[in-house]
This record gives C-alpha cells, sequence and structure tokens, in this order.
C-alpha cells in the first residue's frame, strides 16, 4: 500500500495494488506431472524435498489446467512434464529447468540442457514410453 498526497493539502489517495492469483502463480516454480504414474510421483515427491518452493501438482488438476490456460497451453499431454516458472517448460527442458533449483550433484545434470533439444526430448520420449514399466 502507498499513499500520496495529491491535491489539497489534507487530501491523500490511498493506492493498493492487487496482485491476481494468476500473477502470484506465475511467480513461483510448479512441476505438473502424472499422478497416475508411481514412477512420476517419485520424481515430484523427490523434486519437492530438493527445493521446498517447488509446488508439485497433477496435470489431470484444476490448478494446472488453469495455470497452462494462463500460458496459452489448453492442450494437455499426460506424456509431457510441465515445469512452470514465469515460462512453461516441457519435456526435457522442463526436467533440465526443474534440475537447475535441486540440490549439487543433481544440479549438474542441468547441463544436458546444453545438448540439441531433438536429442534431449528423444531421450526424454523413451523415459515417457517406458515409465509404466518402472512403477
Amino acid at each position: 500500500m502507498r499513499i500520496n498526497n495529491h491535491g489539497p493539502i489534507g487530501v491523500n489517495e490511498i493506492e493498493i495494488w492487487v496482485t491476481s492469483l494468476s500473477e502470484l502463480k506465475s511467480r513461483k516454480m510448479h512441476l505438473l506431472y502424472d499422478d497416475q504414474c508411481q514412477f512420476c510421483c517419485a520424481i515430484a515427491r523427490w523434486a519437492k524435498a530438493q527445493n521446498a518452493e517447488i509446488e508439485v501438482w497433477s496435470v489431470r488438476s484444476t490448478e494446472s489446467k488453469e495455470l497452462l490456460k494462463t500460458h496459452g497451453i489448453h492442450f494437455i499431454d499426460l506424456q509431457t512434464v510441465y515445469f512452470v516458472e514465469g515460462a512453461v517448460h516441457v519435456r526435457s527442458r522442463a526436467a533440465f529447468q526443474m534440475l537447475r533449483h535441486t540440490h549439487r550433484p543433481w544440479r549438474w545434470l542441468a547441463l544436458f540442457r546444453l545438448l540439441p533439444l531433438p536429442l534431449t526430448d528423444f531421450v526424454y520420449n523413451l523415459i515417457a514410453k517406458n515409465r509404466y514399466r518402472w512403477n
């Protein structure tokens, strides 16, 4: 809240800034994952343990859908992990962005983001296709 003295003496203008819920959510880190996959749930728990500031939400939740819609994503792919931190990161880029917020030595794995995206997404897609086998 800020009080400005404008105009005649004794007249105060009070300005109140209200942060919308979507603005507040966009400032946080959100990991959106498939809660029907035990492998994905384990990764989400691990990420939260690494950094308590990472919000972990089921990609199927209403909140996740609303958050993604605010970023222009209307179709949700259950084979995809989303990491929202200002912008939406998907697949391997989401994993690398999330890893940047973990403790060492895990944080160093984020260096793989320097590899070509087709290569890292190829590896990501292999993991995504086989994740239910690792439950």
